[in-house]
Formats: structure tokens, sequence, C-alpha cells
């Protein structure tokens, strides 16, 4: 009986050892692709908590027909590991604050490489300026409307205690309700979250009616 034991535990480790050598067998990925959103050249700003806005890369010659995601950050960046080869890179209908693309971007991938993705935006947010005087922080900057069948819900500056501020997550807000075009200041009183918190930072975002994903400040500003 102690030999059957024996012969069986024998056969189970020799099994294991065998399943977890094929599993490290597997290649991983040998290249990373990277890059940023942009419009004319300049990064474009998202909402960059709980992975909201993403990308998709397909790749051709392969049984499993399935995307894969490719998140964006805060400040239009976006990173992925891959396996070598050719694929196409397109926006995901609905998602982001740009318009949806009807052509694809092809990237061959041959080693670590880097790119600009560029879209095209209902709106943008330039020459972005933020000032703090006493309790009072105030941001100035353009909002420039870029596609006429579209308006804005609203225009706001975000305050936050991380680098993490979107419209899903702040301390205070300042905002102006309607569309806008052209040159536009908001202030917002913080005295409190100055004197409650360690560090703070500053976004401005603007809201664009029937998108879900509003566009952001790309940088994000230390307030203290």
């Amino acid at each position: 009986m102690k030999r059957i034991n024996i012969l069986a535990i024998g056969l189970f480790l020799s099994l294991a050892l065998l399943f977890s050598c094929g599993k490290d067998n597997y290649d991983a990925p040998n290249a990373n692709l990277t890059g940023k959103v942009t419009y004319k050249g300049a990064a474009v700003g998202v909402r960059g908590s709980n992975n909201s806005v993403r990308l998709q890369l397909w790749q051709d010659g392969y049984a499993l027909k399935n995307p894969i995601d490719v998140f964006v950050t805060q400040d239009g960046s976006f990173s992925a590991a891959l396996f070598n080869g050719t694929y196409k890179l397109i926006t995901v209908p609905g998602n982001g604050p740009w318009k949806s693309k009807t052509d694809t971007m092809t990237v061959q991938l041959n080693g670590n490489t880097n790119i600009d993705f560029p879209v095209e935006l209902y709106y943008d947010l330039r020459d972005i300026r933020y000032q703090l005087n006493g309790n009072n922080l105030t941001a100035t900057f353009n909002v420039d409307k870029l596609d006429a069948s579209k308006t804005l819900d609203d225009i706001n500056l975000l305050v936050g205690k991380t680098k993490f501020v979107d419209l899903g997550h702040f301390l205070k807000r300042a905002n102006k309700s309607g569309d806008s075009n052209g040159n536009v200041t908001l202030t917002v009183d913080i005295g409190p979250e100055l004197q409650s918190n360690p560090i703070l930072f500053a976004r401005v975002a603007a809201k664009i009616n029937g998108i879900t994903e509003a566009i952001y400040d790309a940088n994000i500003h230390k307030v203290k």
C-alpha cells in the first residue's frame, strides 16, 4: 500500500512539474507600444480614473478576432505590451471626447515603438493658466469650438487632493453652464481645502453635450 501511495505521489509531482514547465514555455510579449492621443501635435487630456477612455488594437491573421483594449491616461498617453507584428489602432465609438475615426492607423511593431495617434476634436482647450490669490483659485483659458453641430453642457474648474482630478473625483468645483467659445475665466474659493489638505491639484474640463467623456487639461496643475 505504501509503495502504491509513493508511486501516486511521484506521478502527481511529475505531472505538476511538466504542467509548470509547459506554462513557462509560453513566450512573453517582446515589445512595448507607447504613445499619446494628440490634436495638432498636442496631447489631449482625458479622464484618467477607472480606465474610462480607451483605444483598441486589432491584429489580423489569428483565430480569435478580439480587440486589445489600450487605456488612455489623463495626460493622453497610453502603453501596451505586445508581440511584434502588424496592428490596427482605432478609436472606440462613443468613447473619448473626440470624433470616432472611420479609418485606422496601421502600426508595424518590431521592438519598442512610440507613436502619436491624432484625433479630431469637437472642442479644444488652449492657453490654460491657473493663479492662486489668497483663498481664490482662478483659471483662464480659451475654448475653441471646432464642430458647429455640438454644444457644451458646462465648463469646469476642478480641485482635488490627488493627481487624479476629474468630474468623478474632486473636492471643489466652479462651473459655467451652457455653450462657450473664446476666453473663459472661472474662480473657486478653496480656503477650507487649503487648510485641511497638504497637497492640492487643479484641472479644467469641458463636457460636450451627447458625448460621455469630457475633454480636460492634459497638464494637471499643482496648487499646493
